[in-house]
């Protein structure tokens, strides 16, 4: 078992290539991956060595041999649950990666281990684990059968959540996803539900996916920093990043502006508390977004980023797919705001969204200077106009949190509503008093 670091994202390889999301035509539709460095790039010059190799610092090197009996132990717990096949499988949250100091004595009692479980054909695994662990599901999901199981799986965020699970000495919470729907937020953030779980540090636990999985991961860390970079001032820090990209995946979500949701303070504990994971998993990604500058700031790092409208426009070109899609589709429905908006506004959004990562990319001098009305012989790509105007609207940070929002709203409420079917009245009461211990906490800590 290994916890996820940044490393280098680079073009797919041949043996890599799987069928469905990872084909080769697929992969360079939904996910836009950076090429290595050109020979000779100043990485170590631009960025502090302590920022590109963090495990080298000694107080980090001794974090991970520290963490690393745990999440052995983790994997343990994996083990003796007696689960049917499954093809990747991590754990996140305060179970595994401390939340605040006190995370271990949240009413008195330690932290769920939070799991998530990717299958080939969820359906088919549910049978087979009702019949080796059948106290994992309430008797009406036992009664009505299979295609209950695959109608209730497909709703929502596509996740069937089975909390209170007690393995050994630990309470147990799992998530079984179908491995191509998990594959398909990574790339695509059809929902933020699990993609935006995995903006945070993680334990990966188990993979059988040939590198599938972890490819599609690096994805949508890549499209988790460039957003946030979009929502960010000129200068900011390390922490103010990290607190960025956190915090994408609750925008829109009912359960942190409800009482007895969400710990309202969840994103900073998390980033306090998971400052060196958080560093481990994108200090690699963040060195190749050339954009970027980081220099040494007390005990953490401050950074700087280019905010021209021509890195901007490049930037936004290569947000996740659906995010891409949802903000083609928010401007072309306001062409009051810009005269290019107004022309092509029967245009299908396709045509809008890139296709292949040569035509936009942060490596690669583009001319957009284009503003519309000018004659010139050498017009750019029509979507590279199309994002040099959207960029440029006073209203796109605000467009950009919108659409996240509107992409985690529906999924995340739905999935709580089948939660009451999926894990059942009794296991859904105590689940919902423990978030609202936290949520108390929370307050206490404000």
């Amino acid at each position: 078992m290994v916890i996820r670091m940044g490393g280098p994202i680079m073009r797919v390889p041949a043996p890599l290539v799987h069928r469905g999301l990872l084909s080769r035509r697929s992969f360079s539709k939904h996910a836009w991956v950076c090429d290595k460095l050109p020979s000779g790039a100043p990485r170590a010059k631009q960025f502090p060595a302590s920022f590109v190799v963090p495990t080298a610092v000694p107080k980090m090197s001794q974090m991970a041999r520290d963490e690393a009996a745990h999440r052995q132990k983790i994997l343990g717990i994996l083990n003796s649950m007696k689960l049917p096949k499954y093809n990747y499988a991590f754990a996140y949250g305060s179970g595994v990666f401390s939340q605040t100091t006190k995370a271990k004595a949240v009413g008195g009692t330690a932290p769920m281990i939070d799991m998530v479980i990717a299958v080939q054909e969820p359906a088919h695994w549910h049978a087979m684990n009702m019949r080796t662990n059948p106290h994992h599901y309430p008797w009406w999901a036992r009664l009505f059968g299979s295609w209950a199981v695959r109608a209730t799986q497909n709703m929502g965020a596509k996740m069937w959540y089975v909390p209170y699970v007690q393995v050994q000495d630990e309470i147990v919470k799992y998530g079984v996803i179908s491995l191509e729907d998990l594959c398909e937020d990574l790339l695509c953030w059809n929902t933020l539900y699990v993609s935006g779980r995995m903006h945070k540090p993680i334990a990966r636990l188990f993979d059988a996916t040939n590198g599938r999985v972890p490819i599609a991961e690096q994805a949508n860390l890549t499209s988790a920093l460039r957003t946030a970079l979009l929502l960010l001032p000129e200068e900011f820090s390390e922490k103010d990043l990290y607190y960025m990209v956190s915090s994408l995946s609750y925008l829109g979500d009912f359960r942190m502006s409800v009482p007895g949701g969400e710990n309202r303070n969840k994103v900073k504990n998390i980033v306090e508390n998971q400052l060196p994971w958080f560093r481990i998993m994108c200090a690699d990604l963040i060195t190749r977004l050339r954009f970027v500058h980081v220099r040494p700031a007390d005990d953490s790092f401050s950074m700087w980023q280019d905010i021209s409208p021509q890195t901007r426009a490049t930037v936004a070109a290569n947000l996740a797919r659906d995010l891409r899609l949802r903000l083609v589709k928010h401007f072309l429905q306001r062409p009051q705001l810009h005269p290019l908006f107004k022309e092509l506004q029967d245009t299908d959004p396709e045509v809008l969204i890139p296709e292949k990562p040569e035509s936009v990319h942060e490596n690669m001098p583009i001319d957009l200077s284009y503003s519309h009305g000018e004659d010139s012989d050498q017009l750019p790509p029509l979507a590279t106009r199309f994002w040099l105007a959207v960029v440029q609207q006073e209203t796109f940070p605000q467009a950009l949190r919108e659409e996240i929002s509107k992409t985690v709203r529906g999924p995340a409420f739905m999935q709580s509503l089948k939660g009451l079917y999926t894990a059942g009245i009794g296991r859904s009461l105590r689940y919902l008093w423990s978030k609202m211990r936290k949520f108390r906490q929370g307050q206490k800590d404000s």
